[in-house]
């Protein structure tokens, strides 16, 4: 395998480090621009990874980028929560739209550069009824976040015809698996919830729908992005929607925790049901997810265990 320099935006947060401890099995060469808001660093430490602190809207993004010349960047850094983006569109608009520009402008002035995968989201399609979703499904999204990765991968389209930029943007379904410090999604409201034996919050009546993937499968879905010739976008999901009250339910009999939901209203931007066709991406790579729903939340159940045991050897004093 021939080295090669890969960087990787956001690489300290939750998507990120899966994507690092993929690619610290590799001779390549690592590279980590991020500004720590929610990330977490202290396991990259004793590593071969090169960590530069700092925005990605910055001109110490850009001139890191250049000084370093990656070959490849996977760009995960963003403003990511749908409430925030709702309150703030304009931070929401400065960190995911200008701080990607900024990104694209410098891969831009290295030679040989050979792709830039971005990190999309479904969160583009809004409430499109047509699932399951294709790439080529109506373009409607419902929150500035959606807005806002929808207009990135335009820009990417368009630097693609201006001058031949090379990349790949990957429209994720909805992320799950142990988030330490990042924006915590339902499957970890939940978990946390049920753990402290509070009563979770459901929005609305629960029969959303929603296409759930473990992190795992995303961390090598962008990996495996690098090699796609042609570029565009690509949904990375299971190709499966669940209602919220179903993860509920499975979520309460894993940890044999049964308590009755808070209802509550339901929010503002939020998309009623999603589910994305895989198969464009499945063809281009021969990734397959690894994970159902299920299998997921048993492998997290089995980190927060270790976790857990962890902590507790840790906490252990001898006198």
């Amino acid at each position: 395998m021939r080295k090669k320099r890969f960087l990787v935006t956001g690489g300290c947060g939750f998507v990120g480090s899966q994507v690092l401890q993929n690619l610290i099995k590799t001779p390549h060469e690592i590279f980590v621009i991020d500004n720590l808001s929610t990330g977490d660093w202290s396991w990259i430490l004793e590593r071969r990874i090169d960590l530069k602190i700092c925005d990605i809207r910055s001109k110490d993004a850009l001139d890191y980028i250049v000084d370093i010349a990656p070959h490849y960047v996977i760009h995960l850094a963003a403003q990511t929560d749908i409430p925030t983006s709702m309150e703030q569109q304009h931070l929401d608009a400065d960190i995911n739209i200008l701080g990607t520009l900024n990104l694209i402008l410098a891969c831009k002035k290295v030679v040989n550069f050979e792709r830039f995968v971005f990190a999309s989201s479904a969160a583009v399609y809004g409430n499109n009824t047509e699932l399951p979703l294709i790439e080529e499904s109506r373009i409607q999204p419902q929150s500035p976040y959606g807005m806002s990765k929808s207009i990135c991968e335009q820009y990417l389209s368009l630097n693609e015809k201006m001058d031949d930029f090379p990349y790949c943007a990957l429209r994720f379904a909805n992320v799950y698996g142990n988030k330490r410090r990042a924006k915590k999604d339902v499957i970890s409201n939940f978990w946390d919830e049920l753990i402290q034996q509070r009563a979770p919050i459901i929005f609305g009546s629960g029969e959303q729908t929603r296409d759930f993937i473990f992190v795992d499968d995303i961390a090598e879905a962008l990996i495996l992005a690098i090699d796609i010739k042609r570029g565009g976008v690509y949904n990375v999901s299971t190709n499966e929607q669940t209602s919220i009250n179903e993860v509920f339910q499975r979520i309460s009999n894993l940890l044999q925790i049964q308590l009755d939901p808070v209802r509550q209203e339901p929010r503002i931007g939020d998309v009623y049901s999603s589910c994305l066709s895989n198969q464009k991406f499945k063809i281009a790579t021969e990734w397959e997810p690894t994970y159902t729903l299920q299998t997921g939340l048993e492998k997290l159940q089995e980190i927060k265990m270790k976790e857990t045991l962890h902590a507790t050897k840790n906490s252990d004093v001898v006198i």
